[in-house]
């Protein structure tokens, strides 16, 4: 007889949950989650949209072309509370595409998503204090409120702050979680098959009944291995396919760099009133491999931007 036919559907989800517990206690990242106000921001101050700050030998960057990009997002890591591995100070910020430009903020331009032509990551580890907002203003080659029709994230500037740092378990979007629950559920079933096991393939198998037993153990297992909001650490959220199965070396960008998520309902992103980050509803992330964080080279992030 099968361990499916052996076991009831309860003591399965109590596997399950068992199963979740342990590789997310074994596999967690720092996180830092975000919040997003209409507040007053200055020119090296963390911020979403707007104007960068540009040091005075720096030119605002353009994509391949003469495309326009437009600043995303500009971290000011002395801003943020310290995290392991993580830049203590410097300005870090991600540039885009209108999205009309190939349908997907530049990022579609190029297979890998890690070449940087109609994107850009820039790295200023020192910053210039006496550099005013004027002069970043002058080299925008269209200034923000004059591109209005324009499809940017996010719609409007916010000012960033940060939470305090907390530890986030590995999720069931990110590519890993997978392979740990099988080997987990190897340990204690050798033969079983992990899709029988995992709590969506459970989902399919328990009864529709929110007021059952089986259902409110089930939720809680799905609930904890949610993911998502606008985060820097962590794990990623994919709402469609983890693109690290689809490259032999991309399981290396292991670290989530940066994090904008559409979800404001479930992720709360703080006082932004109507204002939408525009993302269709959807997801963008930054990816970078450990080693290149270590040495501070943010040349070959691996970028996403997807939706359902």
């Amino acid at each position: 007889m099968s361990c499916k036919d052996e076991m009831t559907n309860m003591e399965k989800i109590r596997l399950c949950q068992e199963i979740v517990d342990g590789i997310q206690t074994e596999n967690r990242q720092p996180m830092c989650r975000l919040q997003f106000s209409q507040g007053f921001f200055g020119i090296t101050d963390s911020h979403i949209g707007g104007v960068p700050y540009l040091p005075r030998n720096e030119a605002y960057p353009i994509g391949e072309g003469g495309q326009p990009l437009w600043l995303c997002a500009q971290i000011n890591f002395a801003q943020m509370p310290p995290m392991e591995n993580f830049p203590k100070e410097g300005i870090l910020q991600f540039f885009l595409s209108d999205w009309n430009y190939d349908g997907g903020f530049g990022l579609y331009s190029e297979t890998d998503g890690t070449v940087q032509n109609q994107w850009r990551v820039c790295w200023y580890p020192e910053i210039d204090s006496t550099v005013n907002e004027a002069e970043c203003l002058v080299k925008m080659p269209v200034l923000w409120a004059d591109g209005t029709e324009l499809w940017r994230t996010p719609g409007e500037p916010l000012k960033m702050d940060f939470l305090p740092i907390e530890q986030e378990g590995v999720n069931h979007e990110d590519f890993r979680f997978e392979v740990l629950f099988a080997a987990a559920l190897k340990k204690h079933l050798p033969e079983a098959n992990p899709k029988m096991f995992t709590p969506y393939g459970l989902w399919d198998e328990t009864p529709q009944n929110r007021e059952s037993p089986n259902m409110k153990a089930l939720e809680r297992i799905l609930k904890q291995i949610e993911c998502g909001g606008c985060k820097i650490g962590g794990y990623p959220r994919y709402l469609q396919d983890d693109p690290r199965l689809y490259g032999d070396d991309l399981p290396a960008w292991d670290i989530l760099l940066f994090q904008l998520d559409d979800d404001t309902f479930t992720y709360a992103a703080g006082d932004i009133g109507d204002m939408a980050l525009n993302l269709n509803g959807g997801t963008l992330n930054f990816l970078i491999r450990f080693k290149d964080l270590q040495n501070r080279d943010f040349s070959r992030v691996l970028a996403q931007w997807a939706c359902t």
